[in-house]
């Protein structure tokens, strides 16, 4: 026996389920028994900075539904408030959702790959969880496990070890800046069977860090939960390091 869907809810609007409706230029939705499901109409790509278009930023077009990106000069993009998107801090402050004249369709994707396997690194994320509703880029500091002793240790007999939690507090390192508290991390493991062990379940903590002249700084770090095993290695991280906001001096 077939059955309907429960109807979906948007705005005040009531969806029946299977209904496709756009809430605004920019969203195509679906309801689906109760749940909304919409994907972009614009393209949400993030434009990185580079020598022909060192401060990119994007403006709306009138007649238009979708922003553009341009080349905006550096002055401009200061002193008018505007932020490269690539190099934007992480948003604390989220949309509230029961607010439903924001029309925002929140969207956030998963954070990527540290872009180094040992030792500290970076990974971002894309996302509009913001006032503004604006998709805007994240990068938060990793450690997927240290270079020292990078060795697979044979437990037991098992090929793999996917996660170990270190023995001893620690300092977090960033340049020549350190954490003012100690942490006791968990580690992906390593494995000798060629497979490769990367974090699975994450979150994010704000380590505050101490650094020369008695500055003193916040730094969005990941904090692994789980790791998993698997054959699907990552390639070479060279596309990272040539976009690395951290490790060429630019603000995470």
């Amino acid at each position: 026996m077939v059955l309907e869907g429960d109807n979906c809810v948007f705005d005040g609007i009531i969806y029946r389920s299977g209904e496709t409706f756009q809430p605004s230029c920019k969203y195509q939705c679906t309801c689906r028994d109760g749940q909304i499901g919409c994907v972009p109409r614009c393209n949400l790509d993030l434009l990185l900075p580079g020598p022909d278009c060192p401060f990119p930023r994007k403006v709306e077009v009138p007649g238009e539904c979708c922003e553009k990106w341009i080349c905006g000069p550096k002055d401009e993009v200061m002193l008018g408030g505007f932020a490269m998107a690539a190099y934007r801090q992480e948003t604390t402050v989220g949309i509230d959702v029961s607010d439903s004249s924001s029309n925002c369709i929140e969207q956030t994707t998963d954070w990527s790959a540290c872009s180094k396997s040992c030792g500290m690194g970076f990974s971002t994320r894309i996302t509009n969880r913001n006032r503004q509703c604006e998709m805007v880029k994240q990068t938060r500091l990793c450690m997927v496990r240290p270079c020292e002793n990078e060795q697979p240790a044979d437990k037991k007999g098992r090929k793999c070890i996917r996660t170990k939690k270190s023995l001893k507090a620690i300092h977090f390192e960033y340049k020549n800046c350190t954490s003012t508290q100690t942490y006791k991390p968990r580690y992906c493991g390593l494995c000798n069977d060629g497979r490769c062990c990367t974090p699975h379940n994450t979150k994010t903590i704000q380590v505050e860090f101490q650094c020369p002249q008695g500055k003193v700084i916040k730094k969005p770090v990941m904090s692994i939960s789980t790791c998993v095993c698997h054959k699907n290695c990552p390639q070479n991280n060279a596309f990272f390091q040539q976009l690395d906001p951290m490790f060429n001096g630019a603000k995470i």
